[in-house]
C-alpha cells in the first residue's frame, strides 16, 4: 500500500522536478538535471549513454485533468534530438494515469520512432518509490505534509521545529524542503531545534549520531515555537562528506523537564566543500533511546 500523499503539496514544476531528479539518481547514479526551459531539448532529466542510447526523463506536474498535459508532452517528445536515440523515456506525472490516456500516450509515441521504450512514472509509482526511498520522502515532505511529523515522535520526545538558522553559512536551496547549500568555503551548517518532552519523566540528551549517505562529489572549483531561546549549541564534524555514522557526546548533556519545550543548535562544523548528500540525525538519550529526525539533503 502506498502513501497517502498528495503529491500535489508541491505545489510547483520545480519542486516535483528535483523530487523526480532524486529518485531517479537512487536507480540511475549518473542522471543529471536538465535547465527548466524551452532549451531542455525534451528532456528534464538525462542519463547519457552513446551505447543503447539516452535515458530520458519528463516530468510533468498538474494539480488538475491529464487532458492538461497532452500538448507540453507532445511538444517535449517533438523536441527531442531525432540524431540521439533514447532506450528508455520516462514520463513522470504527480497523478494517476488513466488507461484512456495512456492508450493516447501509445500512440502517440508512434510517431516518435527514436523512442524505443517507454515507462510511466505517476503517482503511485513514484509513492511506492518515496517509500523506498525515506531520505527523499521527509527533504521533500516533512515541512509540508502533517502526517509525517508522527514519525519524528517517541513516547517521551518529539521534534517540534527543525529549521536552518537563518545567521550561518548555508541557505535553503528551496522553501518547503529541507535541502540546504553552502554559501562560502567550508562554513559551518547549523539548524535551530526544539524538542518537547512529552512524558512526565525528565529526559536528558547525552550525545548526537549523525548519519551521512549517498555522498556525490562534484567540480565546484576552489573553497573559499514561543520565545525560546537555544541556550546550547552543539558541534559535530561533516568529515568533508565523509559517508557513515559518528556520535559526539552532548556537553553539557541537555535536560528537558517533563511537558517542557527545549530549544537547542546543532553546528555542522568541517563540512568541506564540492559534495552533495543527505544526512539524519538522532538525538540519544536515556539508556538506549532515540529520537531520529529527519532526513536534509546538503550541497556543499
Amino acid at each position: 500500500m502506498s502513501l497517502p500523499i498528495d503529491l500535489g503539496l508541491l505545489e510547483s514544476d520545480r519542486k516535483f522536478q528535483q523530487m523526480c531528479f532524486r529518485l531517479a539518481q537512487k536507480e540511475f547514479p549518473t542522471a543529471i538535471p536538465v535547465g527548466i526551459g524551452s532549451w531542455d531539448g525534451g528532456r528534464d532529466i538525462v542519463q547519457f549513454n552513446d551505447g543503447s542510447g539516452d535515458v530520458v526523463w519528463q516530468c510533468k506536474f498538474t494539480q488538475r485533468s491529464l487532458s492538461n498535459l497532452k500538448p507540453k508532452i507532445v511538444k517535449s517528445l517533438e523536441t527531442l534530438d531525432p540524431s540521439r536515440e533514447v532506450s528508455r523515456w520516462i514520463l513522470c506525472l504527480s497523478v494517476e494515469a488513466s488507461g484512456a490516456f495512456l492508450d493516447w500516450l501509445r500512440e502517440t509515441l508512434r510517431k516518435h520512432p527514436i523512442v524505443k521504450a517507454c515507462e510511466v512514472w505517476e503517482r503511485e509509482v513514484l509513492l511506492n518509490r518515496l517509500d523506498q526511498h525515506r531520505d527523499v520522502l521527509e527533504v521533500f515532505f516533512y515541512p509540508i505534509w502533517k502526517s509525517l511529523e508522527s514519525r519524528f515522535r517517541t513516547e517521551e520526545l518529539e521534534l517540534i521545529r527543525y529549521e536552518l538558522d537563518p545567521d550561518c553559512g548555508w541557505k535553503s536551496m528551496d522553501s518547503g524542503i529541507l535541502s540546504f547549500w553552502q554559501r562560502g568555503a567550508s562554513s559551518d551548517l547549523v539548524v535551530d531545534l526544539i524538542v518537547r518532552n512529552r512524558g512526565t519523566l525528565q529526559s536528558l540528551l547525552q550525545s548526537i549520531r549523525l548519519e551521512i549517505t549517498d555522498v556525490r562529489r562534484y567540480l565546484r572549483g576552489l573553497p573559499g515555537t514561543g520565545l525560546l531561546w537555544p541556550q546550547h549549541t552543539y558541534t559535530i564534524s561533516l568529515d568533508g562528506g565523509a559517508p557513515g555514522t559518528r556520535t559526539e557526546r552532548l556537553e553539557p548533556p541537555l535536560v528537558i523537564d517533563p511537558g517542557a519545550h527545549q530549544r537547542f543548535r546543532i553546528k555542522f562544523a568541517k563540512a568541506g566543500y564540492a559534495w552533495t548528500g543527505y544526512i539524519r540525525v538522532a538525538l540519544i538519550y536515556g539508556s538506549k533511546n532515540q529520537l531520529i529526525l529527519p532526513w536534509a539533503f546538503l550541497k556543499a
